[in-house]
């Protein structure tokens, strides 16, 4: 499947950060680009910005399965088969406070649009390409899916069960040739993070456009080898790591485990 480049994308959450940025740069490299965001309002900008490009905009709820279902069908019908998808959407905890002191209506807001989101979006858009047996999605990732903040309970807990997600479907769907990756893309300044106090005067960002290279990097085909496997396109580099894909799963790396005690623990 590699080299065999993705030629229609859907990205979530496409209305502002850096979902708009994506679909700008997918949209700047040649792709038909379906944004998907809850109204039509919050989607009007991106699409003026992305100008000629063929384009068009879906509305849904990504926690609402029946409305995924809909805006993904919109899509094709309007723009053909979708072989690459994003999922960006997504939400963060609105206070930093141990999970006890957390507002519990509002974790679920979180852990719903992190996960429940994906989920969705995943299940209406995977049988259509198993159908063509061709593929690709990305996962929007974060570090906080391998070393957890404890004052981000919803955001953390959300974002490592999409990472097992990731772990659980690929290897079942690379029989059928479609790749999976989850990529943080690191702290990055958005409107999102302005708002968050572990990033109160923080000047060193990562680089988005790491990220949005990462994102072209899977439309073309070059990271397929690492289907299944948790990256972060601000420290790795990921044709580098690619090349070395055989290596990786000889030793079962960049995957969610369960250490072990011991040679004598029989979890391992």
């Amino acid at each position: 499947m590699s080299g065999d480049k993705s030629t229609t994308a859907l990205v979530t959450g496409a209305g502002r950060g850096i979902g708009r940025a994506v679909a700008e740069r997918l949209a700047a490299e040649g792709l038909a680009v379906a944004v998907l965001g809850r109204s039509r309002e919050s989607l009007t900008d991106v699409l003026d910005a992305l100008g000629d490009a063929r384009a068009t905009a879906v509305i849904a709820d990504v926690t609402d399965p029946k409305a995924v279902a809909a805006a993904v069908a919109e899509a094709e019908d309007t723009l053909g088969p979708l072989d690459l998808v994003v999922n960006n959407a997504g939400r963060i905890d609105q206070a930093e406070v141990p999970f006890w002191e957390a507002d519990l209506d509002q974790w679920w807001t979180v852990v719903e649009a992190n996960l429940r989101g994906v989920v969705n979006v995943d299940h209406a858009v995977l049988p259509r390409m198993v159908a063509r047996r061709h593929g690709r999605i990305v996962n929007l990732s974060s570090g906080f899916a391998v070393g957890p903040d404890p004052h981000y309970s919803a955001y953390t807990t959300s974002k490592t069960a999409a990472l097992r997600l990731t772990d659980t479907i690929a290897g079942p769907l690379a029989d059928h040739g479609i790749t999976v990756f989850d990529i943080s893309p690191g702290a990055v300044a958005t409107d999102m993070t302005a708002g968050m106090d572990i990033f109160r005067g923080k000047t060193d960002w990562y680089d988005l456009n790491l990220f949005l290279n990462a994102v072209v990097a899977v439309a073309e085909g070059h990271l397929d080898p690492l289907s299944g496997r948790f990256l972060h396109a601000g420290k790795d580099d990921l044709i580098t790591l690619a090349t070395r894909a055989a290596e990786l799963k000889a030793k079962d790396a960049r995957r969610l485990h369960l250490r072990p005690y011991g040679p004598e623990d029989p979890q391992q």
